[in-house]
């Protein structure tokens, strides 16, 4: 969002709405990664919470895990729109393992991380705060 106080991203997060100021930059359109900067002044404690807020977002889900569940997702992903085949996927993300495995395991964890990555590409940025 453009404004009277500069370019900023704005979400909803934990029932709040959440603010990142973009310094120096223009949002770009397409995925983005996000650097904080965090200054050991005054505001350390404030901007600690807030840091905290945003990655602990609304879900009772374990964030870390999560975080990683979506890096993952979005890894198979990249995979397979780049062309690797399922099976070529799952030894790039999950490592080296019996194929298919059993009951067909690896082959379908390997397809629920490109769908759940397409999901997310959908979706947006912002569906990794949600």
């Amino acid at each position: 969002m453009a404004g009277s106080q500069g370019t900023h991203l704005a979400f909803a997060c934990g029932g709040e709405i959440a603010r990142i100021d973009v310094v120096g930059a223009v949002v770009p359109e397409d995925c983005t990664s996000l650097e904080f900067l965090v200054l050991a002044d005054g505001r350390l404690e404030h901007q600690l919470a807030a840091l905290r807020r945003v990655l602990r977002g609304s879900r009772g889900v374990s964030e870390p895990r999560r975080l990683v569940r979506q890096h993952v997702s979005l890894l198979a992903l990249d995979a397979h729109m780049a062309g690797a085949g399922l099976r070529e996927t799952a030894e790039l993300i999950l490592g080296p393992g019996d194929w298919p495995g059993d009951g067909e395991h690896r082959k379908s964890q390997v397809r629920r991380l490109i769908e759940s990555g397409a999901a997310l590409l959908e979706r947006g940025a912002a569906a990794v705060f949600r």
